[in-house]
């Protein structure tokens, strides 16, 4: 029987030298989550790895044509189009390409201690079949952003990088759903709740009601709150509070303002309200919060 390891037409891949492997567990922004090596090997025909006694980082085979298998464990599972699995580190396993419909894939070894998070689902072939959000090549383009980084370089810029979009590329699958949801063009809901933060902001010193809001918008009170707490996870009047007393605090730290001068510009007719209102959000009064953050 042929087996390979690497040799296919056309495939690319990238191994890190140990010692910035090493350099990367040891550094603070990169500790966390970072890239042992990564390729790509398309149609890898007679591709065979055995290793009785694993490896020690995780590793992330993604299928993106045709079919394989990997075994863990004891058990055989196949790896089919637009499946992936993470292979546990130090865990012995095998897997290789089918002989008739070899796969292509996309591979990285990577580790860190984050790495166990994105491998909770490890040993098991997950699916993430296409469809019209499916956002299969933005996944693939990060993946070539990743290895055009370290192709460029080993400069520390360049592992930065490389091993933020890591994060990004394993959380396209981990949380797949989202990952397609969030590209989609939002709802008419959703578009309304922008356009209201957005007035708020701009009339931040008004005394505005929920009645005014609704009302600018052509709603009812009633439904202007539930769409807005639907996308916000905040009430209308509560949010634009909040606004306000995010504004108070500018004004505490960087201006000579008294209290009751702040009041007045954030549409507070009374200051001790004001006052009850900023103690209640911020856990201190506005001259507390004042001595400790002023900048003058």
């Amino acid at each position: 029987m042929i087996c390979k390891k690497h040799g296919f037409t056309g495939q690319r891949m990238i191994v890190l030298p140990f010692y910035t492997v090493n350099k990367m567990g040891n550094n603070p922004l990169m500790k966390d989550l970072y890239i042992h090596s990564l390729g790509f090997f398309p149609d890898a025909q007679y591709h065979y790895i055995d290793r009785p006694y694993g490896c020690p980082e995780y590793l992330l085979i993604y299928c993106t044509k045709g079919k394989g298998w990997f075994e863990t464990n004891g058990g055989c599972t196949a790896l089919n189009e637009n499946q992936f699995v993470i292979l546990e580190a130090q865990q012995p396993h095998k897997y290789g390409s089918d002989p008739t419909h070899p796969w292509s894939i996309y591979w990285i070894h990577f580790k860190g201690y984050k790495a166990e998070f994105f491998a909770e689902q490890y040993n098991c072939a997950i699916s993430v079949l296409p469809d019209e959000s499916s956002r299969i090549n933005d996944r693939l383009k990060l993946f070539e952003e990743i290895y055009n980084a370290l192709s460029d370089s080993f400069e520390p810029e360049n592992l930065y990088y490389a091993n933020l979009c890591l994060g990004h590329f394993l959380g396209t699958i981990r949380y797949v759903k989202i990952f397609r949801s969030s590209a989609k063009h939002k709802d008419y809901g959703n578009t309304v709740t922008k356009l209201a933060t957005h007035y708020m902001t701009e009339n931040i010193e008004k005394n505005l009601s929920l009645t005014d809001f609704a009302t600018y918008f052509g709603f009812s009170p009633a439904y202007f709150c539930r769409i807005f707490k639907k996308n916000i996870g905040y009430a209308p009047m509560a949010y634009f509070t909040e606004l306000k007393i995010q504004q108070a605090c500018y004004y505490l730290q960087t201006t000579p303002f008294r209290i009751n001068q702040i009041a007045g510009k954030l549409g507070f007719d009374d200051p001790y309200h004001f006052s009850r209102i900023f103690t209640h959000i911020m856990g201190m009064s506005p001259q507390s919060y004042r001595k400790q953050t002023s900048v003058h």
